[in-house]
């Protein structure tokens, strides 16, 4: 009887260390294969609002004005090589000027945006065919810009937490980029610059429930979108 006692405990030994080496091993395929990420539990895809750059206006009105921005990738660590990004122009009825352009930042590049109306006679892919246009035929109105990554999963990062060379790991967020922009007003070359809410120039984030979730002191938190 005791002899069946002792085998029980011996076989139940075996399985416990069996189960922990393989869990073991489970934890360490997990510690080089699972993406590195930023989420903190409240960022699940590119429509996310920490996610997403804003400029509360744009305008344009004939031959009188129009709007330029200009995107650009400052090769930065953590950035990935090239990043996709999605613009749209929404007006004041809140409907797209036009349909939203998308296209990839290269490290070290600068991408060049106009929204102008469809007839416009000097600023238009003609003219300028590197550039990207958003036309609409409305000949005056205004509204906010709308710019999202066109990665699904931005706070993942590319490569997982291997560091991969040449390859272009790092985070395809478009609030990584930098972003410039003017009204230009035409009769007098004159204009006004834009604003822009979430990119890496931004000057205040809010965390969760308003507040930074490293800050003892509930400061807001600042800068890009990193966690």
């Amino acid at each position: 009887m005791k002899i069946k006692h002792l085998k029980r405990y011996l076989i139940g030994i075996a399985m416990t260390g069996f189960l922990a080496l393989l869990a073991g091993n489970a934890f360490a395929d997990a510690e080089r294969t699972e993406n590195a990420t930023r989420d903190f539990n409240d960022a699940d895809g590119k429509f996310s609002n920490n996610f997403m750059v804003v400029s509360p206006y744009w305008q344009v009105e004939g031959g009188a004005s129009y709007t330029f921005v200009a995107v650009s990738h400052s090769s930065l660590s953590g950035m990935a090589s090239s990043i996709g990004v999605t613009i749209n122009a929404i007006d004041s009825e809140g409907t797209a000027y036009d349909t939203a352009e998308s296209f990839t930042i290269v490290a070290g590049n600068t991408q060049r945006v106009f929204i102008v109306p469809t007839n416009h006679a000097t600023v238009n892919s003609t003219n300028i065919s590197t550039a990207v246009f958003l036309s609409g035929t409305t000949d005056y109105t205004y509204g906010h810009l709308r710019i999202t990554p066109q990665t699904t999963h931005p706070m993942l990062k590319a490569g997982g937490k291997l560091n991969w060379s040449n390859v272009g790991d790092g985070f395809r967020d478009s609030t990584m980029l930098t972003y410039w922009g003017s009204v230009i007003v035409e009769a007098n070359t004159t204009g006004f610059a834009m604003e822009f809410i979430g990119d890496m120039n931004d000057s205040t984030s809010l965390g969760k429930n308003y507040m930074s979730h490293f800050s003892s002191e509930a400061m807001y938190g600042s800068g890009v979108n990193l966690q």
